[in-house]
């Protein structure tokens, strides 16, 4: 019973030994002050109570006496726990609210008034730890308010670059259909119409000639013949049902079946 006694003691020695050797801050709450140190008083008085009762021989009064004790600093204990669970889920939102990335300098202000609450309670100094609560909540609300307003801000802003780009993209399609996807092309020497369609500038599809040949029926007599020099017209608005016919008519295995790599820049509905 004595050794589980004595350790019990020891680390509540420590304990007030911290609180006493904390530099106490300069505030006008002497009160509070005078309280806590009565607390300490009447802990260690139930601990004087069970020593004195011990060493009459009262056994049972001892054990009475130690377990007030105990109770009094558990007490105490649950207090301090109490604060610095509360506060210890205020910092845990900001982090998951990503408060270091948003606003670091606040949020990184608010840990450290957090690690000195964290001291002030290991040293059980309840006037500090009250006063560093007070300090935290106010820069819990404002890194609260400040983590806010930047993911607007950046929102806002990604919004503006996300506009910026997609006018962007479509200026560069528009080009792009101009220069990659010609309406005229210029017959070349052993080109024939399959091997135009076929071309990724034109179609990137060989069973879509007949859309060439349909459109320059007054140049070309002979669909398998054509002359060098000659302009082609190269049909860019089209209906489905009008590819799938070009496509039936040039033999293709499964006319319904139009490749997904086919260069149709425009289709009428």
């Amino acid at each position: 019973m004595m050794k589980r006694i004595c350790l019990w003691v020891v680390p509540v020695l420590f304990l007030l030994g911290c609180a006493a050797n904390t530099a106490p801050i300069q505030t006008d709450a002497s009160m509070g002050r005078d309280t806590q140190e009565d607390s300490f008083e009447k802990g260690f008085e139930y601990i004087k109570q069970g020593i004195d009762s011990k060493q009459d021989g009262d056994i049972e009064a001892a054990r009475q006496a130690f377990i007030k004790a105990c109770r009094h600093f558990d007490e105490e204990d649950a207090m301090f726990r109490s604060i610095m669970e509360v506060e210890t889920e205020k910092l845990r939102k900001i982090i998951t609210m990503s408060g270091f990335e948003y606003v670091p300098k606040k949020s990184f202000e608010l840990f450290v008034v957090y690690l000195e609450m964290q001291n002030a309670s290991i040293c059980r100094d309840k006037d500090s730890l009250s006063s560093l609560a007070g300090q935290f909540n106010v820069l819990y609300q404002d890194v609260l308010q400040a983590t806010v307003d930047e993911k607007q801000k950046r929102l806002e802003e990604l919004g503006q670059e996300v506009t910026q780009k997609r006018d962007e993209i479509q200026k560069q399609a528009q080009e792009d259909i101009f220069e990659v996807y010609p309406t005229i092309y210029v017959v070349r020497k052993g080109d024939t119409l399959p091997g135009i369609a076929a071309r990724h500038e034109i179609y990137n599809d060989s069973f879509m000639w007949p859309l060439v040949y349909k459109a320059n029926r007054d140049q070309i007599k002979d669909p398998k013949t054509i002359y060098v020099g000659q302009d082609l017209k190269i049909p860019r608005e089209m209906t489905i049902e009008e590819i799938i016919e070009a496509r039936r008519e040039a033999g293709a295995p499964d006319p319904l079946k139009i490749p997904k790599e086919a260069n149709i820049p425009k289709r009428k509905k």
